[in-house]
Order: structure tokens, then sequence, then C-alpha cells
């Protein structure tokens, strides 16, 4: 899905299409923005592979079935990391001008997507207030914040 070449110059990332439906460029230029917890149910459910391509990120992926919260701490060197649709999905940015992509396989209905409040997952809550440590320095949608 990704693959990046590095040289003198920098960085040159190629997106092979193929194996999705869409791609997804979200450039974040505050440290501490969050985004999901995401997803999509039924027939709409969505597998994704996400990549870091500037930046850092606190990547979360919620088991929906399980209730069992995974982090992983990715940046632009992280391999493509798979979330599949038995996952919501969120991130919190640790750097400035972040850069974060995703595959998305499956067609995109906004009916059928959902939200999980952040802090109504206290271990989530207490990882994000670890590195956020001050509330008002998180930046999150509205809808993010009330959930769907």
């Amino acid at each position: 899905m990704v693959k990046k070449f590095t040289d003198e110059r920098g960085d040159f990332v190629l997106f092979d299409t193929s194996n999705c439906d869409q791609v997804n460029i979200v450039t974040n230029p505050n440290v501490y923005t969050f985004r999901g917890l995401h997803y999509q149910n039924g027939e709409y459910a969505q597998d994704k592979t996400v990549k870091v391509i500037q930046g850092k990120v606190l990547d979360i992926l919620y088991n929906l079935k399980t209730r069992v919260v995974y982090f992983y701490t990715l940046d632009k060197d992280s391999e493509p990391l798979f979330v599949s649709k038995e996952y919501a999905h969120g991130y919190l940015t640790l750097e400035p001008n972040t850069i974060f992509t995703y595959g998305v396989v499956g067609e995109y209905k906004p009916k059928s997507e959902h939200s999980i409040v952040w802090d109504s997952i206290s271990q989530l809550k207490e990882v994000i207030m670890s590195h956020v440590k001050v509330k008002n320095l998180l930046t999150i949608s509205e809808k993010d914040k009330i959930g769907k």
C-alpha cells in the first residue's frame, strides 16, 4: 500500500491504491490533535492500513468485541499498520505538522459511521492525558467530543 524511498533530497512516498477503495491524507498542524475513535459497522465496516508520513502519533485500536485497547507509537520510519474492521481507530499527534494517511477497503457511508468518546474508556483517557497533561491542550472536533 505505501512504499517510501529516502535519499539526500528527502522522502518520496508511493501509494499503491490497487488494494483499497479510498486513500485519505490528513494534515495535523497542532501537537495533541486527537481523531477517533471511528468505525463503520454492518456491511459497510472497513479495513484500513495506516501510515505516518511526517511527525509522530500515538495510534489507538479498540477491539469492538473484546473492548481491549491497543496503543502503538508510530512515526515516519514505522511500517504501515493494518486496522481490521473489528476495531475502532484513532490517533493522537505527538508532534506538530504530523501527516497521516490511511487506505480504506470498503465504501464510506456516513450513516454507518460511529465514534466512541475518547474519555469514556478509562485506560484510553489515562494514556492520552499522560501525554497531553492539560485537557485544554487537546484539539478535538465537537463530533468526537460527544460520539455518535
